[in-house]
This record gives C-alpha cells, structure tokens and sequence, in this order.
C-alpha cells in the first residue's frame, strides 16, 4: 500500500473551535501539503484529534519541518496543545478493499 498515518491529539484551554474554524483552517493549509487527507474529530469540549494520511512516508517526512512550524506558529496563537503524536504505515484502509 505504501501510505502512512499521522495521528494527534490535543487539547485547548478554551474549548475547541468550531467546524467553520476548523474547516477556514484546511482550506488555508490545503494547497500547502501533500497529504491525501486530513481529518479533525471531537473527542470532547476541549479535545480533538487528527489523522492525515500520506501517499508515502518519504511525503510524510518530507513536510516534517513545515508541519513543526506551523505547529508553533497556531500553538503560540491558540494556547492549544499536543498530548500525543504516533505515526506509522497504513495497513489497509477500507475504501480501497
């Protein structure tokens, strides 16, 4: 298959934003990355987390340095933070079996 996952988790002080923020904030970043796909989901009030899927960890790697930036950059803004970060290949996904 080839692709790879990078999954977060994060929680916000003030609660997360809403769908509209959230989707602005894709719609901004979209021409920017390589990534396939990003999705944002609630957990609760103040946490959310994401899956971006990659064609290819070499994809992945390669925006590893922008993606720590724009982290700073949106952390420094919002207060939010990471909690956790794993990341790996993807093994099969079930819209493409």
């Amino acid at each position: 298959m080839g692709k790879y996952a990078i999954h977060t988790k994060w929680e916000w002080p003030d609660g997360v934003p809403s769908a509209d923020t959230m989707q602005g904030w894709h719609r901004e970043f979209k021409s920017q990355t390589k990534a396939e796909d990003i999705i944002w989901f609630q957990i609760d009030e103040n946490t959310h987390q994401s899956v971006i899927i990659f064609s290819s960890e070499a994809d992945a790697k390669s925006e590893l340095e922008m993606r720590q930036k724009q982290r700073e950059q949106s952390i420094n803004e919002t207060g939010h933070k990471m909690v956790e970060e794993t990341m790996g290949p993807v093994l099969s996904i079930m819209s493409e079996v």
